[in-house]
């Protein structure tokens, strides 16, 4: 009977540790998604957000812009960036990829071309956008 007890006892444990990959994860993509998609310049965005189990998370915004001009599309990126940021306020750690797009597809920018030059969690684009 004790056996029994501390068998359960421990798989209830264990199913408690780490997240639930996927429970929240559409939620945290939707809300990267909204706050760059009604920026200037952008097409359209692709965010996406996942939890593994006991491996961390990740994620990443895809911003289509509407040109090809690399200094809209470094325009776009310097209000994206911390804009994405921002609404990460409070989320767990996830590593983040963020990638603006040219229309053409020719080309991408991303935080590097800020000077950028971290791990791309959100702690290090925390720290280096000041937040």
């Amino acid at each position: 009977m004790f056996t029994v007890l501390a068998v359960g006892l421990l798989a209830m444990v264990l199913a408690g540790c780490g997240a639930t990959p996927g429970a929240s994860d559409p939620d945290y993509a939707a809300k990267y998604k909204a706050a760059v998609e009604e920026l200037a310049h952008v097409a359209s965005v692709d965010a996406s957000y996942k939890s593994s189990g006991g491996m961390g998370r990740s994620g990443d915004v895809f911003l289509h812009a509407d040109t090809s001009d690399r200094e809209e599309m470094m325009g776009l990126l310097r209000d994206a960036f911390p804009a994405i940021v921002d609404a990460a306020a409070g989320d767990p750690e996830v590593n983040l990829a963020i990638q603006v797009i040219s229309a053409d597809e020719a080309s991408a920018v991303s935080p590097t071309d800020l000077g950028y030059s971290g791990a791309g969690s959100l702690t290090s684009y925390r720290t280096f956008l000041s937040k």
